[in-house]
């Protein structure tokens, strides 16, 4: 894959060797900002859209001279890792010293051929990559990491929690007492409760950090047999669905086409898709939960409709967002707001989306989560559909 162009600013007094060395630079497929002196350089920093991967200053010029411009530079966070380079006819050793230890990256004294500003420009954008690219391996280590001790940390003590429960539950002397028996449901279903959050909250982050991007280049595959993965996943919810005399009723079409996929991260997302639907249905109304699975061109789209209450239109924008619950001080709901946000980030991971819809009954709630058809080939990524 080619990489994008670097962008160089430019900044020097004399009209004609700025306007040249722009040139060259353009040539050497560099895109070049100018200035004439470091206000007008700050300027453009302050304002141009893509901040330069590097920039060349002279020293001597009116108004703000390069060593102050390079210190106003090297004072704002957000502007202290570019490189840079002073390129000034100023050539005695005491210059050169006084400008690498203000923190310039290199120093071309004038007269110079531009094959050596070149070199120079190149040698330190190749550096600063290099250096980025340490600290993101150490950021993504130190992330793998945290993951990994929260996990554990988290999930060991209920492990504990639970094995004694049923330990409880099992034990003749509680099977007898209503009240103690009471006391054992609690804390199996505060367990379950739990459990849930901190799973929610290690994907959440896990997805947010980057992190599971990796995972699913490493692990993606084609996956031909999606109405599989949906009835596996309906079977973990027909209990709880039982237990509010809600329906679910599952509607597969002909000759679906394989996605590629990752099938951990396609579950988790069914699993958020199908708790919310049954969690919202009216309990004892006999209402129906509707799982449907259908392709069209180049698509497969899997569709979840539910007779719960329903979602405003004022409320579509922030549904996605990460611990957003509708109507969260008005009742008590359980869960943390972060289930759709994991599964707008899984469908974006596999390149397509998810989209609320009204079910067909125009009652209730009703989700699209969109795959790109495989047709095991290399193709051409298709076009998301229309919302």
């Amino acid at each position: 894959m080619s990489q994008r162009p670097r962008c160089i600013l430019m900044v020097d007094d004399d009209d004609i060797l700025r306007a040249g060395v722009r040139d060259l630079l353009e040539l050497s497929g560099y895109i070049v900002y100018t200035a004439a002196d470091g206000a007008q350089a700050l300027q453009l920093l302050e304002h141009i859209a893509q901040l330069p991967h590097l920039i060349i200053s002279d020293i001597r010029m009116p108004g703000m001279d390069g060593y102050e411009f390079l210190d106003t530079v090297r004072a704002r966070p957000e502007w202290l890792s570019i490189p840079f380079i002073f390129l000034s006819a100023k050539g005695e050793k005491e210059d050169v010293w006084q400008g690498r230890l203000r923190g310039a990256d290199d120093y071309i004294i004038k007269p110079f051929e531009f094959q050596d500003l070149l070199v120079a420009i190149q040698s330190s954008l190749k550096r600063h990559e290099e250096l980025i690219a340490v600290q993101e391996a150490r950021l993504e280590s130190l992330k793998s990491r945290i993951l990994h001790i929260l996990n554990h940390e988290f999930r060991t003590p209920l492990t504990y929690i639970v094995a004694y429960a049923d330990l409880m539950a099992e034990s003749p002397s509680f099977q007898h007492s209503e009240e103690l028996r009471g006391y054992i449901d609690g804390i199996l279903q505060g367990n379950e409760r739990l459990t849930k959050l901190i799973s929610n909250f290690l994907m959440l982050a896990e997805l947010e950090s980057g992190l599971a991007e990796k995972i699913y280049e490493r692990r993606k595959a084609p996956i031909d047999n999606l109405n599989v993965l949906l009835k596996n996943n309906i079977e973990k919810f027909e209990e709880k669905a039982k237990a509010k005399e809600v329906t679910i009723n599952l509607h597969t079409g002909e000759s679906i086409p394989p996605v590629i996929g990752d099938i951990v991260y396609l579950e988790a997302a069914l699993e958020q898709l199908l708790d919310n639907a049954v969690k919202f249905s009216p309990a004892g109304k006999h209402a129906t939960v509707s799982v449907s699975l259908e392709s069209a061109k180049s698509w497969v789209s899997i569709v979840i409709c539910d007779q719960g209450p329903g979602i405003s239109a004022e409320q579509h924008e922030q549904l996605f967002s990460p611990f957003y619950q509708i109507d969260r001080d008005k009742k008590e709901q359980g869960g943390t707001g972060a289930g759709l946000a994991i599964v707008r980030h899984i469908a974006t991971m596999h390149g397509g989306q998810i989209i609320l819809e009204t079910p067909p009954q125009g009652v209730g709630c009703g989700f699209k989560f969109n795959l790109p058809a495989s047709t095991l080939k290399s193709a051409a990524p298709a076009t998301l559909p229309k919302t």
